[in-house]
């Protein structure tokens, strides 16, 4: 590969990065808190394939519920496990 090629590719990929953040439904420390949460709690009682645990926190932390389920569901997340296994992934990657 041609070194102006790997310049067009590492500057697409920081885009990518550039724009998945920017559609983050919060800060990044929200959502690192509600990985957090989730995670502790799939570990100690297990998933239902719900989101009984997302749902809890940002309710108990008053954040716009719409917003981050559609963002999780959209990058994975449509179960408890899910947020953890994908979302969280998909966040780390982008951050």
């Amino acid at each position: 590969m041609k070194s102006s090629d790997r310049d067009l590719k590492k500057n697409w990929k920081l885009r990518q990065r550039e724009l998945a953040r920017a559609a983050f439904p919060v800060a990044d420390s929200v959502l690192e808190s509600l990985f957090d949460f989730v995670e502790s709690n799939v570990d100690s009682q297990g998933c239902n394939h719900s989101l009984r645990f997302t749902t809890q926190w940002v309710s108990e932390h008053k954040q716009p519920e719409k917003s981050i389920l559609e963002w999780l569901a959209a990058h994975g997340g449509n179960c408890d496990c899910e947020v953890v296994a994908n979302a969280a992934d998909h966040w780390e990657q982008n951050r």
